[in-house]
């Protein structure tokens, strides 16, 4: 579905812009724009604390994903993004052996990770936004959904689940309304997460200044708060007594922070760290997890 030496070349590369305009309210609104395909790369480093549950070691994991977004325009004026995970990379350490997948390269992969990562290639959604740049729907799920002549339900609405927590992740701590430097704001939202269900994220968040980052005016954001498991509703607010074998305790964390381009109006870089008190069948379970992503490049999509 949440991201060092890394962090270190960042804190360089910025510097403090003196320019009057730093004070102005700014907008840090999400924006794709048409034409153009956006390449993403992230870096997820995750620690499963399964000796928690009784296992001789911890589990490790390391992946590396590259995103392609195209977006074009529709006739009646709405924008679509084009999701595709164009590759992946995952390592593993568990139990005193590694495992390793390349999406690239399949026959080289452990059979342990084929099995888990093996169809996450290739696989894709399209987010649709109005005219106005407001989010309307996810669609294109097929790719992502198991069955044949008849799909399987469950993985329908995983599928929409991953669509929703991606967009989300690409828009957590950002404001909903112009801020001017030094202004802080709460972000309260209600997330899907597959498995998990609905997951509050509570984000206290603060808008640092405007810095010259890699030859670009940028917002810098930065935040932290925490995530816990909610009941799930239905589509009339009535809570239902869904069962899950995994949930997010109260005392789940997250901290990070991001560069928002404010010429390209999009992030260029996102830091997200969480420290998750996980319940796995009610037993207690701690994952701790960084998400680094980036934006590689942005570019007119080829043959427009």
């Amino acid at each position: 579905m949440l991201r060092s030496a890394a962090l270190l070349a960042t804190s360089l590369l910025c510097l403090p812009l003196s320019s009057p305009a730093q004070d102005s309210p700014v907008e840090l609104k999400l924006h794709w724009e048409p034409g153009m395909t956006y390449i993403q790369e992230s870096d997820t480093d995750t620690t499963n604390f399964l000796t928690a549950l009784g296992k001789t070691t911890d589990q490790k994991m390391r992946l590396h994903q590259t995103t392609s977004i195209t977006v074009s325009k529709t006739p009646e004026g709405r924008t679509e993004a084009k999701v595709l995970i164009a590759a992946l990379l995952g390592e593993m350490s568990f139990e005193g052996k590694s495992y390793a997948f390349d999406s690239r390269n399949p026959g080289s992969s452990s059979p342990q990770l084929q099995q888990t990562l093996g169809g996450t290639a290739g696989k894709g959604f399209t987010l649709v936004y109005d005219e106005k740049g407001e989010f309307v729907d996810a669609k294109d799920l097929g790719s992502m959904v198991t069955g044949d002549v008849e799909p399987n339900l469950n993985s329908i609405a995983t599928a929409r689940q991953l669509a929703t927590l991606y967009r989300r992740s690409l828009e957590m701590g950002l404001p909903k309304i112009p801020v001017s430097p030094g202004d802080k704001w709460i972000s309260d939202e209600l997330v899907p997460f597959p498995q998990a269900g609905t997951v509050q994220v509570k984000l206290n968040a603060k808008f640092d200044g405007v810095v010259d980052r890699e030859g670009r005016r940028q917002a810098q954001i930065a935040f932290e708060g925490t995530m816990k498991s909610k009941p799930d509703k239905d589509s009339t607010g009535r809570e239902l007594d869904t069962e899950r074998s995994v949930t997010f305790g109260d005392n789940s964390k997250v901290n990070g922070h991001v560069f928002f381009d404010l010429e390209r109006k999009t992030i260029s870089l996102a830091v997200f760290s969480a420290a998750i008190q996980l319940k796995v069948e009610g037993k207690p379970m701690p994952v701790h997890q960084q998400v680094t992503t980036r934006l590689v490049s942005m570019k007119p999509t080829a043959g427009q």
